[in-house]
């Protein structure tokens, strides 16, 4: 069994919240010190399978700027974060770009886009 101490960050308070169990399992034997039921399911999440948004920057061809900045429509595997970065660094993009255009449809096989979240004219 592990037991890690998870700061919440869905509010300013930053609850301590102690979770215990089988992360690999996907087991939760407790969970404790949330005082709130949002803290309690990020904690829990965080547990079992942590999830970000990875934002980078993408390389321009043809554009007055060297990069566009780009984010994962919704988080994505923290563990994949640096496999995501290596992706990253063979895309470029060129043409008009604004912000929440694809610019991959299924980054990593996750099922989650990566959009531009800066633009290009």
């Amino acid at each position: 069994m592990v037991t890690k101490d998870i700061i919440c960050i869905t509010c300013p308070q930053g609850c301590i919240i102690k979770v215990s169990g089988d992360p690999e399992k996907g087991e939760i034997v407790s969970c404790e010190g949330f005082k709130c039921k949002r803290g309690k399911a990020y904690a829990e999440n965080e547990f079992v399978r942590p999830l970000r948004i990875l934002t980078s920057s993408v390389k321009t061809a043809g554009a007055a700027v060297p990069l566009v900045a780009v984010r994962t429509a919704a988080p994505i595997p923290k563990e994949m974060q640096m496999q995501g970065m290596e992706e990253i660094k063979k895309l470029t993009v060129s043409g008009k770009i604004v912000p929440g255009d694809v610019i991959v449809e299924n980054f990593l096989g996750t099922g989650v886009a990566l959009v531009a979240s800066g633009s290009l004219e």
